[in-house]
């Protein structure tokens, strides 16, 4: 199973209506794909979503680090040696996780395909002996009205647990405002997450905005402070009692480690986009799992591809407790048939072999801005 050719596939995907965080808005998902090919007629397909505030990588760098320095890595290279391949790739480029997330979920497809697996048996199987998974709807930032509207809107559409997008540095008790329309929109027995994506800062507006949506009685508070500060995440964990998730400040082992060590946080948003792919992830959640830190597998707005690998992945890990794979349903148009999977608030993860979707080459076509084969 030598990798004969690797192609990189920039592409940019419509999302239904424009996706609000706390640093960014988003009209649609710029995503890179790559198809890995082999001397024997194998292929697998990866993907690539980088976002500058959380990868630190850039749409059109991370098509050009995969074309001219990642790709030609694995040329000649065996696709079953992964852990090999994934070695030679931080060899060769520090950092950079989205990209070499596209070329690890690439082979992992590639080598269940062959096989005739599917992904989640070539991880260990399914941790809980079903291929059933629950996802919450995310609610984008904005007024409070219109954010508890959305909420009705997905309560009613079938789904138990909402996020709710705050963030506002400026104006914490707005968000507080905001919590407290979707809390009265959906009533009390729904689950009700909170994430601000770094937009409190500072651990002393955090304390604050979490003690003012005490009442609204979240879930958890998803990473209140800027990602690199994470003994002031550990501060508000122990100022205000409420459970913490850590997203932006945990990429990979090591920042794991550390905030186990910090007793930064409950819980942890594993992202292949932010580990480097599968490999990455199983070792980070190790480390959570072994700290009694239970994982959630979330979503940079990933298509059928991503989305797959890490609906996949969650159903492989026992530690994996909630699962926020709601890319396929975000999308006005994809580049696969993962959409099929989802019913309310259940996704059945299928059993066919590698990741399990249908690839549609025409929309490939139609949605990309160029198209590179890099070939030994």
């Amino acid at each position: 199973m030598i990798v004969s050719s690797v192609e990189v596939i920039p592409v940019r995907l419509p999302l239904r209506e424009p996706f609000v965080v706390a640093y960014a808005s988003y009209p649609e998902t710029l995503s890179v794909l790559v198809r890995i090919r082999t001397r024997d007629g194998a292929e697998g397909w990866g993907e690539a979503t980088p976002d500058p505030n959380v990868t630190g990588e850039t749409w059109g760098g991370t098509a050009e680090t995969l074309r001219r320095d990642l790709a030609p890595v694995l040329i000649g290279r065996d696709a079953r040696d992964r852990e090999a391949a994934l070695h030679a790739l931080d060899t060769r480029v520090e950092g950079v996780p989205a990209a070499k997330a596209a070329l690890d979920i690439a082979l992992h497809d590639l080598v269940s395909r062959s096989l005739g697996i599917p992904l989640w048996q070539l991880l260990g199987g399914r941790a809980r002996g079903c291929s059933q998974l629950q996802i919450s709807r995310v609610i984008s930032m904005g007024e409070p009205d219109a954010m508890a509207a959305a909420a009705t809107r997905h309560v009613e559409a079938g789904f138990h647990t909402v996020k709710v997008k705050v963030g506002d540095g400026a104006n914490p008790m707005l968000d507080a405002r905001r919590v407290a329309a979707v809390r009265g929109a959906v009533g009390p027995d729904f689950a009700v997450k909170v994430d601000a994506n770094q937009g409190w800062r500072t651990p002393g507006v955090a304390i604050a905005a979490i003690r003012a949506m005490a009442p609204s009685l979240p879930a958890y508070i998803e990473q209140p402070v800027v990602w690199w500060d994470l003994e002031g995440l550990a501060e508000v964990r122990r100022q205000t009692g409420a459970t913490i998730m850590i997203d932006e400040g945990c990429h990979g082992p090591r920042d794991m480690l550390r905030a186990v060590t910090l007793r930064a946080a409950d819980l942890v948003n594993i992202k292949l986009m932010k580990t480097g792919g599968i490999l990455n992830a199983l070792k980070l959640n190790a480390i959570a799992e072994t700290a009694g830190i239970t994982a959630q597998i979330g979503t940079m707005v990933e298509s059928s591809i991503a989305s797959a690998a890490g609906l996949h992945t969650a159903l492989a890990m026992h530690n994996v407790r909630t699962v926020e794979m709601g890319g396929p349903l975000m999308l006005a148009e994809d580049i696969g048939d993962a959409q099929s999977w989802y019913q309310h608030d259940t996704v059945s993860v299928p059993g066919t072999p590698g990741l399990g979707i249908e690839i549609d080459a025409d929309r490939v076509r139609q949605y990309s801005e160029a198209w590179w084969s890099i070939d030994g």
